[in-house]
């Protein structure tokens, strides 16, 4: 039997629309890693029915997935990792790149000339130092600015290092640095705020925000989200089989190495879901299933396809062989101390497996 995540494309919708609000309705959408591990083509048709027409994904690849069930040519996508590719790719699948170095642009430029309706962004380092035209290349931008100023793109584009931090004196930072760094492109829009931004101040919207893990209901801390007293919800129940139900008495050995004693006579329960599945071992440190409202620990290791729980406490005539528990819900994430295990909140959705089947309500 397969785990189910069930997805709520409603409370999706609900919470992209609010973000969307929050951000003067300039919000656009990033579904990169299959849209978290929620599922590429279900999120983003639902988000373009609530009037996303601007989505980011990582990868080519994923772009060009998006693009099969997003024909419209009003619907844009952005490619993040950079222009890797020949321009006629992006061209051919409409696909628009983020110039992400000086040879990039200058190729991107070259190409312009013959092929005026391709298009890009362009990113600017602002000191996170993963991708963007870094500070010598921005020099070498200036020296020659009439040239590369001629491009009108899409967006000049940064990305926030430290925005899950309201307080922290870098966002400013880097807000003033990418209103500098535009002026001398002529004042073209601007694409700075992740969920973290626009939930710092309304100066950091700008033109275009980038909302991604707020899509979920949760910020970059693990966060439930609350904006304008408006609550955003966490869209999904992780659901698992029980795969067998079993006596055993005080002393007996559980699971491999035999590592763990039983202090009682115990009734326990194999789940049907384990770290290939994307529950990591760790995650027992700081994990147990709720069942009928009542904590149930997880005895022995979580294994690559099963775990096992102590229902001995539990009134468990309704629980049988193919019941389904809930293993992740918004309470469960609530109450999670990610901090204790050093598992970020997007660690935790995206290692959520393809076997596991995803269905949507």
């Amino acid at each position: 039997m397969r785990s189910i995540l069930e997805i709520s494309l409603n409370k999706i919708k609900s919470n992209w629309e609010i973000l969307n609000i929050s951000s003067n309705f300039k919000a656009s959408a990033v579904v990169k890693a299959n849209a978290y591990g929620f599922g590429l083509e279900k999120i983003a048709i639902a988000l373009n029915k609530s009037g996303c027409n601007f989505f980011y994904v990582a990868q080519i690849e994923e772009g060009i997935k998006l693009r099969s069930c997003l024909k419209s040519s009003k619907i844009k996508i952005g490619v993040l990792e950079g222009m890797l590719h020949h321009p006629k790719i992006y061209i051919r699948n409409n696909l628009i790149p983020v110039i992400n170095n000086i040879t990039q642009l200058k190729n991107f430029i070259e190409f312009k000339k013959s092929s005026p309706q391709i298009k890009s962004i362009l990113q600017i380092d602002t000191g996170m130092n993963r991708l963007g035209l870094d500070k010598k290349e921005l020099m070498l931008v200036m020296k020659d600015i009439s040239y590369f100023s001629s491009v009108n793109f899409e967006f000049i584009l940064t990305h926030f290092s430290n925005s899950n931090i309201r307080n922290d004196e870098f966002n400013n930072k880097q807000y003033e640095e990418i209103l500098k760094v535009n002026s001398y492109f002529k004042n073209q829009k601007i694409s700075l705020s992740n969920t973290g931004g626009i939930l710092l101040d309304k100066k950091f919207i700008l033109d275009q925000t980038r909302p991604g893990i707020g899509i979920y209901g949760f910020d970059a801390n693990g966060k439930a989200i609350i904006i304008n007293k408006k609550s955003l919800y966490f869209p999904a129940k992780l659901k698992v089989p029980i795969l067998q139900i079993r006596f055993c008495e005080n002393g007996d050995k559980v699971s491999y190495g035999r590592t763990e004693t039983l202090k009682r006579d115990s009734k326990l329960a194999t789940i049907g879901i384990g770290y290939a599945d994307g529950i990591l071992r760790l995650l027992k440190k700081n994990m147990n299933i709720i069942i009928n409202g009542k904590p149930c620990n997880i005895i022995g290791s979580i294994t690559m396809d099963s775990l096992i729980v102590d229902i001995t406490d539990l009134d468990s005539k309704d629980l049988k062989i193919g019941s389904y528990l809930e293993l992740i819900n918004e309470d469960f994430l609530i109450n999670l101390n990610k901090d204790k295990l050093d598992v970020s909140i997007y660690e935790l959705f995206t290692l959520i497996s393809n076997r596991v089947i995803r269905k949507y309500v």
